[in-house]
């Protein structure tokens, strides 16, 4: 049996984004394909290879916008709430993204004497949110189901 080393796949800064996005992303194909089971956080955090409180900070923003059920007690666990399979990617950047903000480290100051020092960071920041719209909008085609047709139909050739 394959065991992740969910350590290995912890990123920090910048990477954060990208990382929650995927784990959000697993996570609700992961349980789409499960539609019927529920699943502990321990369990979930061990099929998607991540430390079990980057899951959870995960859940618990999909469950606040409701793509998850969540079931206290001995037989409880995580569940995916109806069907999520058109959820379009765009809504987990969005929901992911918001909770970043745009405030990169950029170079450069204000109070400096030289132009390009003073005007560096509003322009990479401009650039930044542009490049948010571009993925933005690239995920807007893309759904939950899709991803989980992608994966099935290389591994097992079936469709949902």
């Amino acid at each position: 049996m394959f065991k992740c080393n969910y350590y290995s796949y912890i990123l920090k800064g910048d990477d954060s984004l990208n990382l929650e996005f995927n784990i959000a992303v697993h996570v609700l194909t992961f349980l789409s394909k499960h539609s019927s089971e529920r699943f502990s956080s321990v369990e979930l955090s061990s099929k998607v290879c991540v430390n079990p409180v980057q899951l959870r900070r995960v859940m618990s923003k999909l469950l606040e916008e409701g793509y998850i059920t969540t079931q206290k007690g001995k037989y409880g666990g995580y569940r995916i709430n109806g069907n999520v399979l058109d959820t379009p990617l765009s809504n987990l950047f969005k929901l992911f993204a918001s909770s970043q903000s745009f405030g990169r480290i950029y170079t450069g100051t204000k109070e400096s004497d030289c132009k390009i020092s003073n005007e560096m960071s509003r322009v990479m920041s401009n650039y930044h949110r542009k490049e948010f719209e571009i993925i933005e909008k690239y995920y807007q085609n893309i759904s939950i189901g899709d991803i989980l047709n992608d994966i099935l139909m290389e591994g097992y050739n079936e469709k949902v």
